[in-house]
């Protein structure tokens, strides 16, 4: 019978490599990764190639990657358009101090695609999106507070982490997603507020939706005090061909974006109305909006590829593909009489050990999290990548075979799972 134990021991007898390397990054990093949240005990298996919706450790175990890199690696890895086009710019030079011609063909796709961008401008991540973001908001009102939602995540900038934990800071207010009592804190908050930032989909919040007309009042809300209603679309900008907003109708003022626009680069993004934009324009404005990097040509034109790849045929496509995911997880469950419960908008897919109900919000405190890093582990011992966090993306290197690969591999992880005795005590 596995147990938790087993399953700790069969993945450290997978990847001796992989620990090694672990040790030999901490004698010079804290993390080896760089990034917390790909953490996970006793240690993050190491890399060497990754293909198509591969990837492959140094210690020869292959894996079907299902976290896209946080969802942001939409067409998979080495996609042969992208090194072609990236390769051919390497050869004309990575970055200057000066226009390039990649960035305003991004720009166009961007402007032609997301309904409320009138304008758009270019960093390195998600979290520089925020930061620009924020600035912008800033200039245009001369207030500095911004209100986001319990369970929130805008990036690692200033002190928005707090919002995973329902706390306040010195720079924001924090207040429950998608209820009246977040509208209201407009309201009560509004002569201090710059901004209000909100997720289409909360992707630290276990893919969680507002109920429709959330949105709708969170807009009439900011026009009324006077706040910039910031959407932030860095996850959900893939569930259609302009992202959430045109999915749902949704008219923010600004749109943070990331993740998929930059085609496997660094990326981030934030687009809106013209005369918002127009604020950070050097003729005009009062917002400085700049970067060593900013608007490079490697991330632009590997961004441009990617995005004239992505249709809404593919987006159709991969969002099927999720569908059947979810139904044979739910349905494998099922037959072993495991309780779980899932969510899907697209290709994004999460999983849970306890009902969530639609619109629940838990940060980096749910009540499964054990149950979750157990199944975490279960899952890399079937040969399965997703995201620690029990969420998972589709891609358009996947394949049907692909597909009823992960469907098998998933059904393996769960009865890894419930043979755990400690499983077996907690439903």
């Amino acid at each position: 019978m596995l147990n938790s134990i087993s399953l700790e021991s069969t993945y450290i007898a997978r990847t001796p490599q992989s620990a090694a390397f672990e040790a030999r990054g901490l004698a010079s990093l804290p993390i080896t990764s760089s990034r917390g949240i790909s953490f996970h005990p006793p240690y993050p298996v190491t890399v060497a190639r990754a293909e198509g919706p591969f990837l492959h450790d140094i210690d020869g175990n292959r894996y079907i990657d299902l976290g896209s890199n946080f969802f942001s690696m939409i067409h998979g890895y080495a996609f042969r358009p992208v090194i072609e086009a990236v390769t051919a710019q390497l050869e004309r030079g990575s970055v200057w101090s000066a226009n390039n011609a990649p960035q305003v063909d991004l720009a166009e796709q961007i402007v032609a695609r997301v309904p409320s961008v009138e304008r758009v401008l270019f960093n390195n991540s998600g979290t520089e999106a925020f930061n620009l973001a924020i600035n912008i908001c800033r200039g245009a009102t001369g207030r500095y507070k911004f209100l986001m939602a319990e369970g929130g995540y805008h990036g690692s900038m200033y002190d928005t982490s707090l919002g995973s934990k329902g706390l306040a800071g010195p720079s924001h207010f924090v207040a429950p997603y998608g209820t009246d009592a977040f509208v209201a804190a407009i309201r009560a908050h509004g002569p201090e507020l710059a901004g209000v930032f909100v997720e289409g989909i909360m992707g630290s919040g276990g893919f969680a939706e507002a109920e429709a007309g959330f949105f709708d009042k969170v807009k009439a809300a900011c026009a009324a005090v006077g706040a910039v209603f910031v959407l932030d679309e860095v996850i959900s900008l893939r569930v259609s061909d302009g992202g959430y907003q045109k999915l749902m109708g949704i008219d923010p003022d600004l749109t943070m974006m990331g993740k998929i626009i930059g085609g496997g680069f660094p990326i981030g993004g934030v687009g809106g109305k013209r005369a918002l934009m127009d604020l950070t324009n050097p003729t005009r404005g009062t917002v400085l909006a700049s970067g060593t990097f900013s608007g490079n040509p490697l991330s632009m034109v590997a961004g441009g590829v990617s995005m004239r790849h992505l249709g809404q045929a593919e987006i159709d496509r991969i969002g099927g593909w999720a569908a059947r995911i979810e139904a044979a997880i739910k349905h494998k469950a099922a037959a072993i009489g495991l309780p779980v419960w899932t969510r899907r908008v697209g290709s994004l897919v999460s999983w849970f050990f306890f009902d969530p109900g639609p619109g629940c919000v838990f940060g980096a405190t749910r009540p499964d999290l054990e149950m979750v890093k157990r199944h975490h582990m279960a899952m890399l011992v079937s040969g399965l990548f997703p995201t620690p966090r029990a969420a998972l993306a589709t891609s358009t290197a996947m394949s049907d075979p692909v597909v009823e690969e992960i469907i098998a591999r998933f059904g393996a992880s769960l009865d890894a799972l419930l043979a755990d005795p400690a499983t077996e005590t907690r439903i």
